[in-house]
């Protein structure tokens, strides 16, 4: 069955989109969005060729049954602000999911959706602010929707939504749903749906701080997403997701 990725299903729930636009191939749809930098449009492609994620990591591609979309919007804030961009798409992916679907996605701090204890979301949000020009935030979503097929390094790290089973909706009816809920989300009700879809809380996370490694017990989550944690000899430290990545958790 065609699943063609349909530009009218996805204006139809989000008329606050200015545009989608959907192209065969892209290096990036993160770096379309850049060049082209019109407000509230969703960026498409069927297959992308240079996908990255935090820290310029390069993120897996199929060639097909993936979503590989980006976000341009160009709110009133400020820096600090940042982190709770990609708590809030991680909300409404988790919250669409569910939704549409009998799946129950939990999240890897910061960026990561996770089913059956492998990777199938990855997030990256990005901002540039400028004295001169409006602050604009561009948000990536990749997501394994239907494929079945991994390298061999990645079979045990990574799943689709739907691996063994045919799929029960379209990616544009998931793509729809989730921006959707981004939108309905925005207000601020996303950080409970975050922190209650978490599976580091309560565990042991390693970490790696100004090149001296750290273990200690995940223990909250702050509302700018930054992962409390507390080691052994009872310090706690609070991490930024823009400057470390979780090693290890068990």
């Amino acid at each position: 069955m065609s699943d063609k990725l349909e530009k009218s299903i996805i204006l139809q729930k989000n008329p606050w989109l200015s545009d989608v636009k959907i192209v065969a191939e892209s290096e990036s749809t993160q770096l379309d969005a850049k060049l082209d930098g019109q407000e509230n449009c969703l960026y498409l492609t069927e297959q992308q060729k240079a996908t990255y994620g935090r820290f310029g990591r390069q993120y897996f591609a199929a060639e097909s049954g993936g979503i590989y979309m980006s976000l341009l919007i160009k709110p009133e804030m400020i820096a600090g602000k940042m982190p709770e961009y990609t708590l809030l798409t991680a909300a409404a992916v988790v919250s669409a999911i569910e939704k549409l679907t009998s799946k129950k996605p939990l999240i890897k701090w910061v960026n990561d959706l996770y089913l059956a204890d492998k990777k199938f979301v990855g997030i990256l949000a990005e901002a540039n602010f400028s004295a001169t020009t409006t602050p604009q935030v561009v948000i990536g979503v990749g997501i394994n929707f239907s494929i079945s097929d991994f390298p061999e390094e990645l079979a045990n790290k990574a799943t689709s939504l739907f691996v063994d089973e045919a799929p029960t909706l379209t990616r544009s009816e998931l793509i729809a749903e989730i921006w959707a809920e981004f939108q309905r989300l925005s207000n601020g009700a996303f950080f409970d749906i975050y922190k209650s879809h978490s599976f580091i809380l309560g565990k042991e996370v390693s970490f790696f701080q100004n090149e001296t490694l750290f273990s200690g017990q995940a223990l909250d989550l702050t509302e700018a997403g930054e992962l409390v944690v507390e080691l052994a000899n009872g310090e706690r430290k609070i991490l930024s997701s823009g400057e470390i990545s979780l090693k290890k958790w068990t």
